[in-house]
């Protein structure tokens, strides 16, 4: 069975909550022995039962959520319309910046142009993804899907977050690794998710 989760170095370094996860709601997650590790340590902790009542209660709650948000998550299909939906928004946005510099923007020296145009369309592409995602949580595409980016524990995503997701869209092959992976690479490389927006 492959380890979803990296133990820590000793059982007695996890608190009392995640231990009681280890052996309940995780449970799948682990190794049996370490299973048996955890439950050693809460043996040892000598935790009352209202204390573990308590503990095994906020750790299926935990868990609640989290297969709360998983049943928002959107599929390849919705996925892949936003895909369409933005590459058009932003080809056309792109489009819009060049017949702006070339309107503004006067030289003989090739070279220059196309150092200014690319660094334009990078600007836009992240301005684009960066800004419309940290603001609204969603881009063009995200607003008629009725989608929306959030981080894998549902939250909004910070600027770090969202400056992360955006900068991995860059990837070769990104858009393609929704058709490999449940999650692409700026969805697993940044820890978000797209959601339904209910």
């Amino acid at each position: 069975m492959a380890l979803v989760n990296k133990p820590k170095t000793g059982m007695h370094k996890y608190t009392d909550k995640e231990l009681v996860k280890i052996v309940t709601v995780e449970v799948h997650k682990f190794e049996p022995e370490q299973v048996k590790a955890a439950e050693r340590e809460l043996a040892k902790r000598k935790i009352s039962k209202l204390k573990m009542a308590e503990l095994v209660k906020a750790a299926t709650l935990d868990n609640s959520a989290a297969l709360n948000i998983q049943s928002y998550v959107t599929t390849t299909g919705i996925r892949f319309v936003n895909f369409i939906i933005d590459f058009f928004a932003f080809v056309i946005l792109a489009i819009l910046g060049s017949l702006l510099l070339d309107s503004i923007f006067s030289t003989s020296d090739t070279q220059l142009l196309l150092t200014t145009g690319y660094g334009l369309i990078f600007v836009i592409f992240m301005l684009y993804y960066g800004v419309s995602e940290f603001v609204f949580q969603k881009t063009l595409g995200k607003y008629f899907t009725k989608t929306k980016v959030v981080t894998n524990e549902g939250e909004k995503p910070g600027i770090i977050t969202i400056l992360i997701r955006t900068l991995c869209r860059l990837i070769p092959f990104d858009r393609l690794s929704f058709l490999i992976f449940k999650k692409g690479f700026h969805d697993k490389l940044s820890e978000t998710q797209v959601i339904k927006d209910a």
